[in-house]
């Protein structure tokens, strides 16, 4: 096991290959380490979104009025009792469809912020230089909102598997440090945050690995419509099924994508159960879809520093 910011120890046959080798191999490895980002979320040309930082929502905005968040807390309270779940199709719809905007917007902000942390296992895909991984990147993800810490690892059945990483704002905000899944597992290394590296693999960073970051992202589309003078109603709602559970999917279509938009087009699924996102998902302007993030399980759960330390008995760093 190895301490971050100490040399690490390579097995005899291994310290026969120039370290600078595994150094370039490690990072390049570890660019998969981002899965959802405040900064972008379909491909890294010109089709970056221009998402607000994960914390900025914290403040209300100015249309968050005081009327507003109370309409959001009592639709919240149905949601969480399960009352949503209960209805049929046509009245789940006509819920929905009356549901103001902004009261909708607030509700999905304020479900993902009254939790300090999420347990989340996360099936991932994205198109990155042109290229769909077809194959599901799958992912637990222990996440804790203050301070802003995350370990990240990479589930059998799923592109590299055995890959971790460990994010701690407290010890190194500007940098991940994690290992190689399977045989090339023999050294643990730091690599930047969101370098040129890391978007190799992915259109995101480490730092928004929970349901919380897409309600950010909805609220910042919210925000983008007012200011064009749009309506921010939903172009289509409807009552569908997301990995076997009953959900209803509300599309936005804007037309244009990033930094006017986050995309062209913008799907998410509403989990019933819980007040958040069970799935999102982006196509560009052609119809490409370029991401789709699944939540298959969020478990609210209190964290210490020990779940984000290297030194975790479950750990391999």
């Amino acid at each position: 096991m190895h301490i971050p910011g100490r040399p690490p120890s390579l097995p005899l046959g291994f310290r026969l290959i120039p370290r600078r080798f595994w150094l370039a191999l490690g990072a390049a490895s570890l660019v998969a380490c981002g899965a959802v980002n405040a900064q972008s979320s379909v491909a890294p040309s010109a089709a970056q979104p221009a998402v607000q930082p994960a914390d900025s929502a914290a403040t209300p905005r100015a249309w968050q009025t005081p009327a507003v968040r109370q309409q959001a807390q009592a639709f919240l309270q149905r949601w969480r009792s399960g009352a949503l779940a209960a209805l049929d199709d046509a009245a789940l719809l006509a819920t929905f469809r009356d549901l103001p905007p902004e009261v909708l917007a607030t509700a999905v902000e304020a479900g993902t912020r009254q939790y300090e942390g999420f347990e989340i296992w996360m099936q991932r895909q994205e198109r990155i230089d042109g290229s769909w991984n077809e194959r599901p990147f799958l992912n637990h993800i222990k996440f804790r909102q203050q301070p802003r810490q995350v370990y990240m690892a990479w589930l059998p059945g799923g592109p590299k598997a055995g890959q971790e990483i460990l994010y701690d704002a407290r010890r190194r905000p500007d940098a991940l440090y994690g290992h190689l899944g399977g045989a090339f597992n023999v050294m643990s290394i730091w690599t930047p945050l969101d370098g040129r590296l890391a978007r190799q693999n992915s259109n995101h960073t480490v730092l928004d690995l929970s349901p919380r970051f897409v309600a950010d992202v909805v609220s910042s589309e919210w925000q983008r419509y007012r200011s064009e003078g749009r309506s921010p109603r939903a172009d289509h709602i409807e009552v569908t099924q997301v990995a076997g559970q009953r959900t209803v999917a509300l599309t936005w279509s804007p037309g244009a994508g990033p930094p006017a938009h986050y995309a062209a087009r913008t799907r998410i699924c509403l989990n019933l159960r819980q007040p958040w996102v069970l799935q999102a998902e982006a196509w560009d302007a052609a119809g490409e879809i370029q991401e789709r993030i699944l939540f298959e399980k969020v478990v609210p759960t209190v964290f210490t520093d020990a779940d984000f330390d290297p030194e975790h008995p479950s750990y391999r760093f």
